[in-house]
């Protein structure tokens, strides 16, 4: 998968991360409200994910014999 595509598959998760915060936090407490605090949970650890593999796909030493 190249960067770009990594970045915005992180941009979109990022979107959707403040889109369920924004929506969890008018929620009130109940059955919905856990939902999407789960939602929110997956997502976020998603995003997580995705920024780490950026930051390795950025970090990785060009390929070949190392000194």
């Amino acid at each position: 998968m190249s960067i770009r595509e990594i970045a915005r598959i992180l941009y979109q998760l990022k979107k959707d991360v403040e889109d369920l915060e924004r929506a969890f936090e008018a929620e009130p407490p109940g059955e919905r409200h856990d939902t999407l605090e789960r939602e929110l949970a997956k997502v976020r650890a998603e995003y997580r994910q995705a920024k780490k593999i950026l930051e390795g796909e950025k970090g990785d030493p060009p390929s070949g014999r190392r000194q």
